[in-house]
């Protein structure tokens, strides 16, 4: 064999055994613990108390057994109530569902389901959590116009069961967008 040849070979040698455990390399390692924590979630809620039909004298009416007749005016009002918890969380409170009459559009008059703050203003388009546990006041208005005439509209009915609240969380808007 030639000398070039032994020479490589027992280099490669001597390297093989130094990496392969006849021998050790050192290299730098270090670790460190790290305290990352616990993420938790916030909450979106709605509840809605129990609502009440009022006329046009202020009693409350049992819908249920009452009977309107041209001229009556009866007014539904309801709390409702959010939970908001998160640092970035924002959301919209509406209300969905408002049913058809079987009364002539021409006899009645049926406000939408408003949504208004504790002291009568609209609900903000957008609650945030600083809006947590606010109850907003719900309610609509249901008039029999006195302008009906015959007997239009007998024992007809106007329903209102599918009305609900629908809270829902938007996206907050990126920063510079």
């Amino acid at each position: 064999m030639k000398k070039i040849t032994k020479g490589a070979l027992a280099t490669g040698l001597g390297v093989a055994l130094l990496l392969g455990g006849g021998g050790t390399l050192a290299v730098w390692n270090d670790s460190q613990a790290t305290q990352p924590g616990s993420i938790v979630s916030g909450d979106l809620a709605l509840s809605a108390g129990t609502g009440v039909w009022k006329n046009a004298q202020g009693t409350t009416v049992d819908v249920s057994t009452y009977k309107v007749v041209p001229g009556d005016k009866l007014t539904f009002t309801q709390p409702v109530t959010v939970t908001l918890v998160g640092d970035q969380l924002q959301a919209t409170l509406a209300v969905t569902g408002m049913a058809g009459s079987g009364f002539d559009a021409n006899n009645v008059a049926v406000q939408p389901v408003q949504l208004k703050t504790s002291d009568g203003q609209a609900v903000p388009a957008t609650l945030t959590a600083a809006d947590n546990g606010k109850t907003y006041t719900a309610s609509t208005t249901f008039e029999f116009l006195s302008s009906t005439s015959g007997r239009d509209d007998v024992n007809t009915t106007h329903d209102f069961t599918d009305v609900s609240y629908t809270l829902t969380q938007t996206l907050a808007a990126a920063p510079g967008a």
